[in-house]
């Protein structure tokens, strides 16, 4: 049994708390989605390369540790760098928690001649299993929207380094792709974050700062 991806993010998008920060992977149709049922809610920070998203959310925990931070990862991405995942157990920020994708499948980019391909965990690999085993503190693997709503409700009601594994029936994008690329969202997010903080991100390049310094004499 496997959930509706566009079905299970709808509900985690309708309970995240509002002061909270979503790293997401770009890759398919997690960010299309994702993207839709926040309506391009600045909070995420949408990344198109596959093997980072995890490793990123871990270090923006750390750096904002009075923040919750969500991350959202296909299993295609988390395979490709199982390294994230000795990093996120190493660190172990108890503001982050991880929902994986995991629909079996590389739908995104794994197409070929006999339609879409096999990621391994559609045979013998349990992601939760290799997270546990990385020393993160918690760590499941679920596949019911009865246990789907369980975990939500823990994700935010304690602070603890979680990872979720949401076994995903393959599919279509149910929206349109993203009108947007990287480097907008990036900026999209780093303002967000100035604006949430009260803090400087981005800092002015030393060429415009000698351009505003005044003249001798």
């Amino acid at each position: 049994m496997a959930l509706d991806r566009y079905d299970w993010l709808s509900r985690l998008a309708s309970r995240i708390p509002e002061d909270c920060l979503v790293m997401s992977t770009y890759i398919g149709a997690v960010s299309f989605e994702w993207a839709h049922h926040t309506n391009e809610h600045p909070r995420t920070a949408h990344l198109g390369q596959m093997g980072d998203v995890i490793g990123m959310a871990v270090g923006l925990a750390l750096a904002l540790p009075h923040r919750r931070v969500v991350c959202l990862d296909g299993d295609g991405s988390v395979l490709m760098e199982l390294a994230q995942l000795v990093a996120m157990g190493e660190q172990s920020p108890d503001n982050l928690v991880v929902f994986v994708v995991d629909n079996g499948v590389y739908e995104s980019i794994g197409w070929g001649e006999h339609g879409r391909r096999a990621t391994a965990t559609a045979t013998t690999v349990d992601l939760a299993a290799i997270a546990a085993a990385c020393g993160v503190p918690y760590t499941v693997d679920i596949s019911t929207e009865d246990q789907l709503v369980a975990e939500i409700d823990l994700a935010f009601s304690r602070n603890l380094c979680s990872f979720v594994n949401v076994r995903t029936e393959p599919g279509h994008s149910h929206v349109q792709p993203r009108r947007t690329d990287g480097i907008e969202d990036k900026y999209r997010f780093v303002r967000y974050v100035e604006r949430l903080e009260g803090i400087r991100i981005t800092g002015v390049p030393p060429q415009d700062i000698g351009l505003m310094k005044k003249k001798d004499g």
